[in-house]
């Protein structure tokens, strides 16, 4: 709770340097390069608030470690007669590597004061049940291993549970709402989907592993929006290797995972755990301290949280439900897919989002207890959609999320989709060409097979702002050898509000100088639902990946 509130006391301070705006749907069309004033004067009633300067923060890994279980105390206890493991743990499944090894479940009341013990590579370790539950952690940490082994847990002679083909190796968690509960099943089947797609490979040869935690898979006992939560995996799928489970599992999870396997020559193990929950909005992703911290939601008469949104969904359910059963399962990074259901702004998701979703890694972060406690976000950046869905307000604000929260990147999709003429728009079939940029912004942040300033797009970073507040100048990360056009052609894409655009260049390596004949408040990108690369959009690093959609207010 103490890292929450100190965020959001940051956060408080840049709250509406980080909001998004957009045009209504006749401006999609619009090539004028001034919002209107109705627009205008909506937007500044949202960011009274709003501080003078964008910072951007270092992005120095924070390491801790977590408490280790003290074997010699657990083992003069008496064994416990019986004792059950959580369902996150199963044959087949990828443990964490270079993370302390943490194993838990639960028992009857009469089993306190006993032991239980685990073994696995040659670690051991023990703890002691206390209040009907028990968490070992091992003594040590592994590296990778593609030799499948056995995960034993023990305690009175004959009482185990024993989980084998366990590998180490790398743990993402995939979440978001339909974009990523779009099984590899929708390509496969889907005809103008690309061919790498359609023909994926699926076998038991590859050392990937897939869990997967639907918003179909929900605890029927609890009621949704309370603060009530689920301990044990609800409805336990298990670890379930590509044969089995790729086919219904999210296609962005399972596309990344091959290509990175594939660049890593297939030699290291790869767990994905989905959580999906189609329509849901960022508030039923939220923990409960986060969702009051950050006031979110309010409770009605039966005690029900939930907010206003595009879909009506009770608040915290998908972290209550699925999220917290699989916390104490260290990770290596999230893959995040969602937004489109907080386009509107009746709950003001679009226009804190950023601050909202940063208070929930943040706090995500905490919850893992992990050595690598600032592990990585990568963000799918809503593509362009050809429907009365205006979710481009709550993409910009996505686009400045790495400026408030460390180690967080923007996987740029305004190239990836361009079909106006396909009936589910809100679902593209894109899902391979975004999991491709995916993987290589992964491999080269984590892996160091490629240049990140090279796969990933240009990230807006600070905004310095001319005294007389005519002049803008944005800079940017991730520009290659530097910012430019696609060939060279004219910049399409930037807005302003605050007086007419008189010009807009490229500077330097990775600055872009916005000048108005009238003083700027705000400097966006990417602004209409609508806008692909290279039609509308044309900024870009030097290999040609588009800059990430952002919308910076700013005040002198």
């Amino acid at each position: 709770m103490k890292k929450v509130f100190a965020l959001l006391l940051i956060a408080a301070t840049c709250a509406a340097l980080f909001t998004g705006c957009v045009g209504t749907p006749a401006d999609t069309e619009s090539t004028t390069d001034k919002v209107t004033e109705q627009t205008e004067t909506e937007i500044q009633t949202e960011t009274e608030t709003e501080t003078e300067e964008i910072t951007e923060e270092e992005t120095t890994e924070e390491v801790t470690e977590p408490v280790i279980t003290e074997d010699l105390e657990a083992m003069n206890a008496e064994p416990a007669s019986s004792f059950t493991v959580s369902k996150v743990f199963g044959n087949n499944m990828v443990i964490q590597r270079d993370e302390y090894i943490r194993i838990w479940g639960w028992a009857d009341e009469s089993e306190n004061g006993k032991r239980v013990e685990a073994e696995f590579s040659g670690l051991h370790g023990a703890d002691v049940i206390e209040d009907g539950h028990w968490l070992i952690t091992l003594g040590d940490k592994l590296p990778a291993n593609t030799e499948g082994q056995t995960l034993r847990v023990f305690a009175a002679d004959g009482v185990e549970q024993v989980f084998n083909d366990v590998l180490v190796g790398d743990v993402y968690w995939v979440v978001g709402q339909s974009n990523i509960a779009y099984p590899v099943a929708s390509i496969k089947s889907e005809p103008l989907a690309s061919e790498p797609g359609r023909k994926v490979e699926i076998t038991d040869d590859l050392m990937i592993r897939l869990y997967k935690c639907g918003m179909d898979d929900l605890d029927s006992k609890i009621k949704r929006g309370t603060n009530d939560l689920t301990e044990d995996v609800y409805r336990a799928r298990g670890w379930q290797k590509p044969t089995r489970g790729a086919s219904s599992f999210t296609a962005i999870g399972y596309f990344t995972a091959i290509n990175m396997y594939n660049a890593l020559d297939r030699s290291l193990p790869i767990g994905m755990i989905e959580f999906d929950a189609g329509g849901a909005a960022l508030h039923a992703f939220l923990p409960n301290e986060v969702r009051d911290a950050l006031k979110v939601s309010k409770a009605d008469k039966n005690g029900i949280y939930s907010a206003a949104g595009s879909n009506q969904h009770e608040s915290s359910f998908m972290y209550n439900n699925r999220m917290y059963s699989f916390q104490n399962l260290p990770i290596k990074g999230i893959i995040w897919y969602q937004g489109e259901s907080d386009c509107g702004s009746a709950n003001k998701n679009n226009t804190q989002y950023a601050t909202r979703f940063t208070a929930l890694i943040e706090y995500l972060r905490d919850k893992h207890d992990q050595i690598h406690h600032d592990y990585p976000v990568y963000i799918v950046e809503l593509p362009p959609i050809y429907m009365a869905f205006d979710y481009a307000r709550v993409r910009m604000n996505m686009g400045t999320i790495p400026m408030l929260l460390k180690n967080a990147h923007i996987c740029s999709s305004a190239d990836t989709w361009k079909d106006k003429t396909y009936e589910n728009n809100l679902h593209p079939y894109n899902k391979w060409e975004v999991s491709e940029r995916m993987a290589k912004i992964i491999l080269a942040n984590d892996y160091g097979i490629g240049d990140l300033d090279y796969e990933e797009g240009p990230i807006p970073v600070s905004c310095e702002l001319s005294d007389d507040g005519m002049t803008a100048t944005v800079t940017f990360d991730h520009v290659g050898d530097g910012l430019m056009t696609y060939n060279g052609e004219e910049i399409k894409g930037v807005k302003i509000m605050g007086g007419d655009m008189t010009s807009v260049e490229i500077t330097g390596k990775n600055t872009l100088t916005v000048k108005a004949n009238g003083k700027i408040s705000t400097v966006m990108y990417n602004s209409s639902i609508s806008e692909s690369f290279p039609e509308t959009l044309t900024l870009c690093s030097s290999s040609g990946v588009p800059c990430a959609s952002f919308r910076l207010n700013l005040t002198k």
